[in-house]
């Protein structure tokens, strides 16, 4: 469950991103876009910003995951910053 849960909050921050500026949403606008409750949120995380740094971080490794040598993992960098799977 909390993958799923996780995962349900990193969707519902993408959604707002494309709505308002990350400084406008707030934890309440997260789990109404998502449907679970504040306690779900804080269960997860800090803040808003840990989450960020979460989705930066596991979109990195899902970017670089198979990357292992100098030349792979720099094509996965660039993957990583021109496009976006949300």
């Amino acid at each position: 469950m909390p993958t799923f849960t996780k995962k349900a909050i990193e969707i519902a921050l993408f959604k707002l991103l494309n709505e308002k500026p990350l400084s406008k949403i707030t934890v309440k606008d997260i789990v109404e876009e998502c449907g679970i409750n504040r306690n779900s949120f804080y269960y997860h995380f800090q803040d808003i910003y840990e989450l960020a740094e979460w989705v930066c971080i596991e979109d990195g490794k899902q970017a670089l995951k198979d990357k292992k040598t100098y030349d792979t993992w720099q094509e996965g960098m660039i993957c990583l910053l021109y496009t976006s799977d949300a």
